[in-house]
């Protein structure tokens, strides 16, 4: 007589954790890396902003548009810029630097967009573009000056220190 074969001994469940876990973790595992990959790209464009806000060429065209009186006039003071400038910054090997950039600019009366383009040789920024575009379509040009004398200068200050300046430009 032969004897049947043994009964197979309870082997506990051997399959690893993916297979067990995997209907929820693989949603989460895809949620988690679009979430990683939106924040770094979230990261950049602010950290880009920054540098561009921030850039020598923006903050002398602010600086300009802020001096420049029939600007001021239509659009009112204080002016500010949107915060993501558009455009590009670029660094050559041999140190040269180009900014194009545009930007939204807002004053109590007036909205517009901002234009500058520079290039930095041997530490000294030339703008052959600067200029802003109201909503009217009417261009106030920024880049009348060479930029040497434009540097010292500001009219706006200028007409308030002698008082020449109309109601609306008064401090």
């Amino acid at each position: 007589m032969h004897l049947p074969p043994p009964i197979p001994a309870h082997r506990p469940n051997t399959s690893g954790w993916w297979r067990r876990n995997w209907r929820w973790a693989m949603p989460l595992s895809v949620l988690l890396f679009l979430g990683v990959m939106g924040g770094m790209a979230a990261w950049s464009l602010l950290r880009w902003g920054e540098a561009a806000r921030e850039s020598a060429p923006m903050r002398e065209a602010m600086r300009r548009a802020g001096c420049n009186i029939e600007l001021v006039q239509v659009f009112g003071e204080p002016l500010q810029a949107d915060a993501m400038p558009l455009g590009s910054m670029q660094t050559a090997i041999d140190g040269q630097r180009n900014v194009g950039l545009t930007v939204g600019l807002e004053g109590p009366q007036a909205r517009g967009r901002l234009f500058v383009q520079g290039t930095r040789r041997d530490d000294v920024w030339d703008y052959p573009v600067m200029y802003v575009l109201g909503a009217d379509k009417k261009t106030f040009d920024l880049s009348e000056l060479d930029d040497a004398a434009a540097a010292d200068e500001c009219a706006l200050q200028e007409c308030r220190e002698r008082g020449e300046c109309g109601v609306g430009l008064a401090l």
